[in-house]
């Protein structure tokens, strides 16, 4: 889940109107749906005549549970008013996908009994990827579950104890990607790492039984420690990689008493290198690459930026990114000749963009961190319209996403009841 802090200043809301609700119960347990329907006017900017963003419809599931039920909510494909829920019981993990409408749940399937962590559920909630320990004591393995097929695929086995691992799904829910992370100093640096894709259009089943998935991997040189950022575009054809050295090299100024230890560290993680105190003298400051998984083409970047950036969103209109100083930039044509748009502020606000690359969100706490708000901008090529707020609630926390049809954002949230109980709640918002 992702928290922002509360916003200096604040935005009116347009208008929201007609509420619908309906409760029901679900498998013995309270369960909640309801429809809404909000209608803004027709916001446009005057003196461009460019039209903003409307929400037309709102789906909404509620489920009320305790805390440690542990629940993973997804959405599911386009037009499907469906929920998607992995939820942690005394037998272990199931997987239920619901119908808002009915409120009837769809299918049922038991995922695993191992504690299990890292998880993540594809867009449009066919399958869930997450990680799990092949013994007590012993190594880790990252698994694949099949919903439809209701099978698990081994997707990746180690032993060794490495940085930790980070994955993203495409937005159309056909391609995950995984790589290890940099900035862990427990761990040696990785001066080589890989990002892997697993692409789910290679799924298929042998003679056995057994399905599999066809996985491509990028070596990648790295220079020690580093923030890394890992951003495929809508269907996962396109990846954007980037490394952060020297942003890094602050925060961990003060994990070596001396420089001596400094360099004896690169070298025993520089097995093939013969002067590693020589490589660290030179390390780059940043790197970007763009990946092809398909051709397996891999490309370096030429850098646009003079300071180092939190990379957001790798859309058609290019890539989204926040600059150290807080603001919202646009980096158009970044594996020829980068050119950046610097579009407005976004200090202590989070943002949420489709893969197009046309609509952006953004998430803001207001009421002492209390509610959730949520605004709109449509962009016109690089300009963009006025700011809208699209919707509000009350919550302690959130997640989103952008459907990858860029006809919906799709909201998790939770609220505390008291009593060890939590309200978990997927919402749909229709533009």
């Amino acid at each position: 889940m992702r928290e922002v802090k509360k916003q200096q200043k604040r935005w009116l809301v347009r208008a929201m109107c007609a509420v619908l609700a309906a409760g029901s119960v679900l498998c013995g347990c309270s369960g909640q749906g309801m429809t809404k329907t909000i209608q803004l006017p027709d916001t446009e900017n005057e003196e461009k005549g460019i039209p903003g963003i409307i929400i037309n419809r709102i789906q909404e599931y509620v489920y009320d549970g305790h805390s440690e039920d542990n629940l993973w909510l997804g959405w599911g494909e386009t037009g499907s008013d469906m929920v998607c829920m992995l939820r942690y019981g005394e037998k272990g993990y199931t997987y239920r996908k619901i119908d808002v409408n009915t409120k009837e749940t769809i299918s049922k399937v038991f995922v695993d009994d191992r504690m299990i962590f890292n998880i993540k559920i594809a867009p449009g909630g066919r399958y869930i990827s997450y990680e799990a320990e092949v013994a007590e004591g012993a190594g880790s393995e990252l698994i694949l579950f099949a919903a439809e097929e209701e099978k698990h695929i081994v997707l990746r086995e180690w032993d060794e104890c490495l940085q930790g691992s980070s994955y993203v799904w495409s937005d159309d829910g056909t391609k995950l990607f995984s790589w290890q992370n940099g900035d862990d100093p427990a761990f040696l640096p990785d001066n080589n790492w890989y990002v892997a894709c697993y692409d789910m259009d290679t799924l298929k089943q042998d003679d056995k039984g057994e399905l599999s998935v066809e996985k491509k991997e990028f070596l990648m040189k790295g220079n020690g420690y580093a923030w890394r950022s890992v951003l495929p575009n809508a269907d996962g054809s396109e990846v954007y990689v980037r490394e952060e050295y020297e942003s890094f090299s602050d925060s961990k100024s003060g994990e070596y008493t001396n420089e001596s230890a400094k360099i004896k560290m690169k070298q025993e993680n520089m097995a093939v290198s013969e002067n590693a105190e020589e490589q660290a003298d030179g390390m780059k400051e940043t790197q970007s690459w763009i990946l092809r998984p398909g051709s397996q083409e891999k490309k370096n970047v030429a850098e646009y930026a003079k300071s180092p950036i939190y990379p957001v969103k790798y859309t058609k209109k290019g890539l989204y990114y926040r600059s150290d100083e807080g603001k919202l930039c646009l980096a158009e044509h970044v594996e020829d000749k980068p050119s950046v748009t610097e579009l407005f502020s976004v200090s202590n606000i989070e943002t949420c963009i489709c893969g197009n690359g046309d609509h952006i969100f953004f998430i803001e706490w207001t009421d002492d961190m209390r509610t959730l708000q949520i605004s709109g901008v449509r962009m016109e090529g690089t300009e963009p319209t006025a700011k809208q707020v699209l919707y509000k609630a009350s919550c302690e926390s959130a997640d989103y996403l952008v459907t990858a049809d860029d006809s919906a954002i799709v909201l998790q949230t939770d609220a505390y009841l008291g009593d060890d109980r939590n309200s978990f709640r997927i919402t749909e918002l229709g533009y």
